[in-house]
């Protein structure tokens, strides 16, 4: 009974994940000047101690939201050993989130690291060149993490569909998402991937209490 009380609890991390992420992210993004413009408005921006501190509380909130995503990630799991016979689409679900955390965890990583990097150096020195780097090796970072959101997407949307555990159009709108994450660069399926996320988070809060309550009957 604690087990499945954690487990149904650990479905909701999905959306704190989601919202830490947001949060963390346009605090750490949201007024940043354009590096491909002005150098001197990068430099004044980066000398700023208090902008590089809103830059790691940003990074902070991202990793504590990759935090409850493990454990959104595992409570899909449990979810999914009950409807998926063979365990292929499961183990699928579960190689593809941890990759998605892990690049996302190392692009947030990567880019806080040189934005405040001026904090380690004796000068206090400011390399916009290398800020203008860091953005976009983020950036491609975070979005080739889409390739293991697709993969999870994909896997429990399958499962979900030969189980009936959903309505099949919800299923196939799933495999949809999966599809359009692998093309995460664009931006745009970055959008879909949290909106995939909330659903399944409230599903399996939902459906882990109505088994709990099932056990207890």
């Amino acid at each position: 009974m604690h087990s499945r009380r954690l487990e149904q609890w650990a479905g909701l991390a999905g959306i704190a994940y989601v919202v830490l992420f947001i949060v963390g992210a346009l605090l750490a993004l949201g007024d940043q000047p354009d590096t491909s413009e002005s150098q001197s408005a990068v430099r004044e921006y980066y000398a700023d101690s208090g902008n590089r501190d809103k830059i790691g509380v940003g990074w902070a909130l991202i990793t504590l939201g990759l935090f409850f995503f493990l454990w959104f990630l595992s409570a899909l799991r449990e979810a999914l050993r009950r409807l998926d016979a063979d365990r292929f689409l499961t183990t699928l679900v579960t190689i593809g989130g941890g990759v998605y955390a892990a690049l996302a965890l190392t692009s947030v990583a990567l880019n806080t690291a040189i934005k405040t990097m001026s904090d380690d150096t004796f000068r206090h020195q400011v390399y916009p060149e290398l800020i203008h780097a860091a953005d976009d090796a983020g950036y491609v970072l975070h979005s080739s993490g889409g390739v293991g959101a697709a993969a999870m997407m994909i896997g429990a949307s399958l499962a979900a569909l030969r189980a009936a555990a959903v309505p099949a159009w919800a299923g196939w709108l799933g495999v949809v998402f999966g599809i359009l994450a692998i093309f995460s660069i664009a931006f745009f399926p970055q959008a879909l991937i949290a909106l995939w996320i909330l659903v399944v988070s409230a599903l399996l809060f939902r459906f882990a209490g109505r088994s709990e309550t099932a056990r207890a009957a």
